[in-house]
């Protein structure tokens, strides 16, 4: 059975909270050094929000919930394309996919 989890963050939401305090939250090591290297504001902003939403629609694709996960568990990279991939610390498969607009961030995510 395939699982789907989608979510929506506001970009607002991103600045309001504080960037340093969700990317502390949210990213693994591989993403935070990423993060690191964005100068802009909005552009660091633009990246927290998709990957808050692809890792609030990776808990989601457990249905049930999993209260041993967090989200340091999974990072979310790209590919030499740009297209994102998740790397799973349990091993688990997944499609992703991260879209953005000025005031949103969207992840659908499929557990395979």
């Amino acid at each position: 059975m395939k699982n789907i989890g989608i979510d929506l963050i506001e970009i607002n939401k991103i600045i309001q909270i504080g960037l340093t305090s969700i990317s502390n939250r949210i990213l693994s090591i591989s993403e935070y050094k990423i993060y690191k290297k964005i100068n802009s504001l909005k552009s660091k902003s633009f990246f927290l929000a998709g990957r808050w939403a692809a890792k609030e629609a990776i808990f989601k694709t457990y249905q049930k919930g999993n209260l041993t996960n967090n989200y340091c568990d999974w990072s979310i990279l790209n590919d030499d394309k740009g297209a994102p991939y998740i790397i799973d610390k349990y091993n688990n498969q997944f499609m992703i996919s991260i879209t953005h607009t000025e005031k949103y961030a969207l992840a659908l995510v499929i557990m395979l």
